[in-house]
């Protein structure tokens, strides 16, 4: 071998030498996989969380007109008015079945999803046919954005403090231990709510595409528990403005 080829040998090594150093760097010596079902999982789990954002923050815009308008009635009337006891009682009436201590009813969609039942392709993961934790949150996201005002899991109402992750192969919601087959009602739009779920792109979809058995039904009629336990706040006050008590 000549001297100009051992040259350039060396300079080839070289090169894939440094690559593979920068390679490790960034990997911190551990190879990395990331299925296409996790990356597309995670695009839809951030898109939703911002528009849930967006939603919070109008809604908090709403109860401080409406806590203002309270205080203004209060200083003009007095706490005895019946106009403003009558708004106040509608009002705590309202927030009850928006924070799950009420049975409510009412039409909406009911959408069943269990584990998939095709062969596995050759080499597949089998976590892609099983319905997981993050599949049923992705759903109850899903029917959020659409505007759901009440859901409920095999039952569970699911709240602001609702956790539901896997326990094996059961996922745990609120704290009960849940199997397969997992059963979502959610009472709002169901044409809207249906319609975001089998869209091309929608969350329900992608499930199917994956192998996980999907179903959504559009209801007239649906009844969903209330929380099935109360919660105790020990630690959260209210923030005093500046110069109250």
């Amino acid at each position: 071998m000549n001297k100009r080829r051992m040259w350039m040998v060396f300079a080839i090594c070289t090169v894939i030498g440094i690559g593979l150093a920068c390679q490790m760097k960034v990997s911190d010596g551990q190879r990395l996989y990331v299925s296409p079902k996790t990356v597309e999982d995670y695009k839809i789990t951030i898109n939703s969380e911002k528009e849930e954002v967006t939603k919070l923050q109008l809604m908090i815009q709403e109860a401080e007109e409406k806590l203002a308008s309270y205080e203004q009635d209060s200083q003009e009337d007095g706490q005895s008015d019946e106009a403003f006891q009558k708004n106040l009682a509608a009002d705590v009436e309202k927030y009850k079945m928006a924070s799950g201590l009420e049975t409510v009813r009412g039409p909406g969609v009911e959408v069943v999803i269990d584990d998939g039942t095709r062969e596995l392709f050759a080499g597949e993961d089998v976590n892609n046919l099983l319905v997981h934790d993050l599949d049923i949150l992705m759903i109850i996201n899903e029917l959020n954005r659409c505007g759901a005002e009440a859901v409920a899991v095999n039952g569970q109402r699911i709240t602001a403090n609702t956790s539901v992750y896997c326990s094996g192969y059961t996922v745990r919601i609120n704290g009960e231990v849940y199997a397969r087959p997992f059963r979502i009602k959610a009472i709002g739009d169901g044409k809207r709510m249906a319609a975001a779920l089998v869209d091309p792109d929608g969350y329900g979809t992608s499930l199917k595409n994956w192998g996980v058995q999907f179903e959504v039904r559009l209801k007239d009629d649906i009844t969903i528990d209330a929380l099935s336990k109360e919660y105790v706040y020990r630690y959260m006050n209210k923030l005093q403005k500046e110069g109250t008590n």
